[in-house]
């Protein structure tokens, strides 16, 4: 581990022409996910997508990047925001890394044989997020054409400033030894340490088996990230078209296996930090008694009914689990996933003409995991990479037929060109005709955006209340 780390992997045909501005290749820029505290690009190898692109005759370059996370990628506290207060560009800084990567890209790619002006950056859970708020915040114009986000969420995001974000920060510095006992100083503390002070500090603070995404989110503060996400309007012309999805199952990563009431659904709700992100305790006050309504309303919407739960279509079988965790699955999945994206598309994407093609993974074959968690969290992203050592017919099948959609978008800007296998057409979104294609081995077909609707619809009417 170590901030020496802004290095990216280019995949690219053997054949490629460089030096030939007249025949250059379409590019593709990956964002790994990992909630914003563990990932590396070194995790995924193009090589199967690129032959793909080859295979079908669209050939394109893959290009995958790192970027700083956990304390070293976004601090907090009330040290580092007094820096950021002085001028010192410290917050946010894994989403810096991630736009200087598509500079550098845009900048150097023809040198390999890619288009600078056919880019299309594609990111998953994190990743997602991250590119999510560059089309937020216009940063991301000019820099990429399109943009493809594999299971964007929302999760509570913070001023640097909080109470919680400070105690985080505090609990990350006591535990490098060095600078345990500089509150005024960790940051200038923590430029001194070396690398093995660091990773010993991930370890004893226990960073790396946190993955929830709560503790090191980007935090709300200067041009990147002026508000919660739910609260920003892209503008017309950010990026020329988006292609966006989730899985059929997002929150059975989520649940707790151990759950045996409904107070955790509860809490999923309740702690949502204060909104807006410097709320006077008036503020709070009317926030809080909010989210006890809303919290309320969820477990009338969501009832402790097996049937209706996450893994969803699986009936009355609880997979000899209390029947609660198929119900805070199914909040989960909704409240954290299938819900902010449904506000994306609809109140901020579509709201700024932003041509839009969304899909739901629900491939049951996806990846070997106990049936409670079926088609869960990140499942889609061994099908995107064609990396399944194990996989059915139908999934192999499958996993073509996504890399061809995905290759076509950053060829053309739509899943739909005529290359590769044989495939269902993807419609476009739009407000009076929400469409989506579900994605699944036994049979990919179009649907209706409208399943569970009466259930997102109480986290989208007051999204800035989750501090989403």
């Amino acid at each position: 581990i170590s901030e020496d780390c802004l290095t990216v992997n280019i995949f690219k045909p053997s054949n490629t022409v460089v030096g030939n501005s007249t025949n250059l290749l379409p590019v593709m820029i990956w964002f790994y996910g990992g909630g914003f505290i563990i990932g590396r690009s070194s995790r995924y190898d193009a090589t199967p997508l690129v032959t793909r692109s080859i295979t079908r005759g669209t050939p394109t370059i893959v290009v995958s990047v790192n970027y700083r996370m956990g304390p070293l990628g976004f601090p907090r506290g009330e040290d580092v925001t007094r820096k950021f207060e002085e001028g010192s560009p410290i917050l946010n800084l894994g989403l810096e890394d991630n736009i200087a990567a598509i500079e550098w890209v845009k900048q150097h790619i023809e040198a390999f044989g890619g288009d600078p002006d056919k880019i299309t950056a594609f990111g998953e859970s994190a990743g997602a997020v991250s590119l999510e708020i560059l089309i937020l915040n216009d940063r991301i114009r000019g820099l990429a054409k399109g943009v493809i986000m594999e299971s964007t969420g929302s999760l509570p995001m913070v001023s640097p400033s909080n109470p919680q974000a400070n105690d985080i920060w505090n609990n990350f510095i006591a535990a490098v030894p060095s600078c345990r006992d500089k509150p005024e100083s960790t940051v200038d503390c923590l430029r001194t340490v070396t690398t093995s002070d660091i990773i010993q500090a991930y370890n004893t603070a226990g960073l790396f088996f946190n993955t929830s995404g709560q503790d090191w989110l980007p935090v709300i503060a200067g041009d990147l990230l002026p508000n919660f996400p739910s609260t920003l309007k892209p503008k017309q012309g950010a990026v020329d078209a988006v292609l966006i999805g989730s899985n059929l199952d997002e929150g059975t990563l989520l649940a707790p296996q151990t759950i045996n009431s409904s107070q955790p659904i509860k809490e999923l709700i309740l702690s949502s930090p204060p909104s807006p992100p410097n709320a006077s305790p008036a503020e709070r006050e009317v926030q809080l008694e909010k989210l006890e309504a809303v919290a309320n309303q969820v477990l009338e919407f969501y009832p402790n009914d097996p049937s209706l739960g996450a893994p969803f279509g699986t009936g009355n079988d609880t997979f000899g689990l209390d029947p609660e965790y198929k119900r805070y699955a199914a909040v989960a999945t909704d409240f954290i996933l299938l819900g902010p994206r449904r506000y994306l598309v609809n109140e901020q994407l579509l709201k700024a003409s932003i041509p839009t093609f969304s899909y739901l993974f629900a491939d049951q074959d996806a990846v070997p995991v106990p049936d409670f968690v079926n088609v869960t969290h990140s499942s889609e992203i061994f099908y995107v990479f064609g990396d399944l050592e194990v996989m059915t017919p139908t999934a192999r099948k499958l996993s073509s037929t996504m890399m061809d959609y995905w290759i076509s978008f950053a060829n053309s800007l739509s899943p739909n060109d005529l290359s590769g296998n044989a495939r269902p057409f993807w419609p476009e979104y739009s407000s009076s005709n929400p469409l989506l294609l579900r994605l699944d081995g036994q049979g990919t077909t179009t649907i209706r955006d409208d399943f569970r609707e009466n259930q997102t619809a109480i986290f989208n009417r007051d999204p800035a209340i989750f501090t989403h």
